[in-house]
């Protein structure tokens, strides 16, 4: 015997899952920023916004590079 309407619940099921999920990745990313700021704050002498993108940027180049000719 069939039910009408498991498509329905299976699908209530999963989205709920789903915002359970993004809820989920929200709390921990915000967690993380909070973190990454109260670092800031800490180090904020130690801290060099624009040499850290320098690295990144040089970093990512290398990378790049390094792909490509593969």
């Amino acid at each position: 015997m069939k039910l009408k309407g498991s498509y329905t619940v299976e699908a209530a099921a999963i989205i709920s899952f789903c915002f359970l999920l993004f809820g989920s990745a929200v709390c921990i990313s915000y967690t993380v920023f909070t973190e990454c700021m109260e670092y800031v704050v800490q180090e904020e002498k130690d801290f060099d916004a624009v040499k850290t993108f320098r690295i990144k940027e040089g970093v990512v180049k290398l990378y790049n590079s390094v792909v490509k000719d593969e």
